[in-house]
Parts: structure tokens; sequence; C-alpha cells
């Protein structure tokens, strides 16, 4: 417990947040992939938990204690060392758009610099719209199966 009291009292603010508008239904291979890369290039570690909160999501729909039908479920980040990185999700939103919150952790110009790499990857293939700081993800407008 010490530990975490030590590592985890002071919460990484984010200095970016975005929306992604997927296209269609492989935009989540698409935007896995583009998260993979990403994280190569810069050396830092990708991780994926979605299949894991989907599992949990189903568990908790199939005891009756939530209706929730969201597919795909996208849960990822990358992580760097000390605090920086990017966590990428689509729950609470329409399952076509997913939102990244960027941390810089000690190293902020590492942090804008992935920053700058994977919101350009990801604008390469769908529209990207930054979130107005402190204001939080909505559901994009004109976000339908095209992509908008």
């Amino acid at each position: 417990m010490a530990l975490c009291a030590a590592k985890c009292s002071r919460a990484q603010e984010e200095f970016l947040a975005v929306q992604v508008c997927l296209v269609d239904e492989s935009g989540k291979a698409q935007f896995t992939e583009i998260m993979r890369e990403v994280a190569r290039s810069e050396g830092l570690k990708f991780v994926d938990g979605s299949a894991e909160t989907r599992d949990y999501l189903k568990d908790v729909r199939d005891k009756g204690q939530v209706k929730l039908d969201h597919l795909p479920t996208i849960n990822m980040g990358i992580e760097g060392d000390h605090g920086l990185g990017v966590t990428a999700g689509n729950l609470g939103l329409p399952s076509n758009q997913v939102a990244l919150g960027f941390t810089a952790g000690r190293n902020a110009a590492k942090a804008h610099k992935l920053a700058d790499h994977l919101v350009q990857a990801l604008s390469q293939q769908w529209r990207v719209q930054k979130v107005p700081k402190g204001q939080g993800s909505f559901p994009m407008t004109s976000c339908g199966e095209n992509g908008g």
C-alpha cells in the first residue's frame, strides 16, 4: 500500500485529449495496428486490455446488472516511464468513436512527440477532433457509418 501511496498520490493530468471517428467495422483492427506501430517506433510499450474489458462487461451484462452491447470494445494504451503515455477507449461513447488522453509524466518533450506522431498517424486514416481542456469526451457529431 505504501508503494501505491507514493506512486498514485499524484495523478497524471492529461495535456491533450482527442477523439477519433472510426469509419467501419475494420476500424478497430486498423486503430490497434496504428497504436502498436507508433508505440514500437517510439520505443514504448503497447498494452491492450480490450478483450479483458469486453469479457468483464459481458459477465456483468449476463448477470443482469447492466444492459450493454458495446462492440467492438476498445481499451488500450501506450506506456512509457514515469507516467508518460496515452490511453484509448470507447466506453461511454458510440462504438465507432475512440477517446484518447495523453499524459507527459516526467518527460514532456517525449510525450509531445508521441502525441504528435500518433495524432498524425490517426489523422491520415480518420477524422480526429481535439477535446477542449476540461470538457471531457462526448459523442462526435457527424460520425456515422461513413466516418463523418
